[in-house]
């Protein structure tokens, strides 16, 4: 049952989700947050002390959604390179940037409260990514010599640079081709099949 007044909180935390992602922290007024959810100055102040709390709220629920998904991707009984292919190749809307990680390079991320669902996403993606290479190690599909950790940071590291190069050249096709150079990497590290 919901608390009353708890639909005006999850306005404000839905607006502030919306508003990180399209803008970013440091770009996001308390301001803009009110207009957006509908929410006066005495709803927003009455569930949240400032601007740094409502984003550390919404950062959380994103990280905990975007955590769905990747389990989602992830899912035990799957072979574990179809999963680390599917993780390569969903589908992400390039041009607006990765839901959490979009905020690394704003000052912001020097507060912990704002940087731990970030770093909470980015590494449960890392996590994933390297207990299915493990697998597939443990099972002769990798090549010998490949360690699962430095492979699984290279995955991630080019699935969110993906994102910054089609953000900066303004071309989803940048992702496409840093994707696609992913796919290939786990191709070749793939052992061969006798």
């Amino acid at each position: 049952m919901a608390r009353p007044g708890s639909s005006k909180r999850e306005a404000i935390v839905a607006a502030a989700k919306t508003l990180l992602w399209e803008r970013g922290y440091e770009a996001t007024s308390p301001r803009d947050v009110m207009a957006l959810s509908g929410a006066g100055q005495g709803s927003l102040y009455h569930h949240f002390p400032g601007k740094r709390e409502v984003a550390a709220t919404a950062l959380a629920e994103m990280a905990a959604e975007e955590i769905g998904v990747i389990d989602a991707l992830f899912t035990p009984g799957t072979p574990p390179l179809d999963r680390v292919r599917a993780y390569l190749t969903r589908e992400r809307q390039a041009l607006r940037g990765c839901r959490l990680a979009r905020l690394a390079n704003e000052a912001a991320m020097e507060e912990p409260a704002l940087r731990e669902p970030v770093a909470a996403y980015l590494g449960h993606i890392e996590t994933s990514l390297r207990a299915s290479l493990a697998e597939a190690r443990e099972a002769g599909q990798l090549a010998p010599g490949l360690a699962p950790a430095a492979l699984a940071a290279a995955l991630l590291a080019i699935v969110e640079g993906g994102y910054v190069l089609a953000r900066v050249h303004w071309d989803e096709a940048a992702m496409r081709a840093a994707i696609d150079g992913g796919v290939q990497l786990l191709a070749a590290a793939m052992r061969p099949q006798a």
